[in-house]
């Protein structure tokens, strides 16, 4: 009696689904806003945010930074993570490394 597994094998050859989206609306100005930085932890991205993050502040007015970090670069921000976000900024700038 056989007790080895059946081998199964997946087709990845699919096509994607496409879902439509909008892109939210863009502020006329930075000045006076509070903006959010998410770092998605992959490797520099936390050095990247810090140059936006201090170009927004001399450059552009920005009145305040709230910086977060992503647990993992490989799955979304949780929700209260995001929930924190929208509560607290005016705009959220995602960055991504490597």
């Amino acid at each position: 009696m056989s007790t080895q597994t059946p081998l199964v094998i997946f087709d990845p050859t699919v096509e994607p689904v496409s879902e439509g989206f909008s892109l939210a609306p863009r502020s006329e100005s930075l000045q006076g806003k509070v903006v959010g930085l998410l770092d998605n932890g992959k490797y520099q991205s936390d050095k990247l945010l810090e140059k936006v993050g201090d170009f927004l502040l001399k450059e552009q007015g920005v009145l305040k930074l709230v910086l977060f970090k992503k647990p993992s670069a490989y799955r979304p921000a949780p929700t209260e993570q995001l929930e924190e976000l929208m509560r607290e900024c005016q705009l959220v700038i995602a960055g991504i490394g490597d």
